[in-house]
């Protein structure tokens, strides 16, 4: 058994690895951006320089918590009148 000949139906035409992802993807589906080739998914909408950084700045600075104390676990009532028999 050898390789798989026959025409190719996917993908046809010169192909490269997007520069960021490095997912492979056809030229002509690319974009240049910023000296780098990239695939449709990576282009970024945002043409000036340093507005890619400002945008992934905001959404990590959102306030959110990646780890949060449960509030049971903030101010945990500790009874001492209750008495445990065994």
């Amino acid at each position: 058994m050898g390789a798989y000949v026959g025409p190719h139906t996917f993908n046809q035409g010169p192909w490269r690895q997007c520069m960021r992802c490095e997912i492979k993807t056809k030229i002509a589906d690319m974009e240049w951006q910023r000296g780098l080739l990239l695939c449709m998914k990576c282009y970024d909408p945002w043409p000036l320089e340093g507005q890619r950084e400002q945008a992934i700045a905001q959404v990590l600075m959102d306030g959110k918590y990646d780890f949060e104390i449960a509030p049971k676990l903030v101010d945990p009532v500790v009874d001492t009148d209750d008495e445990l028999i065994f």
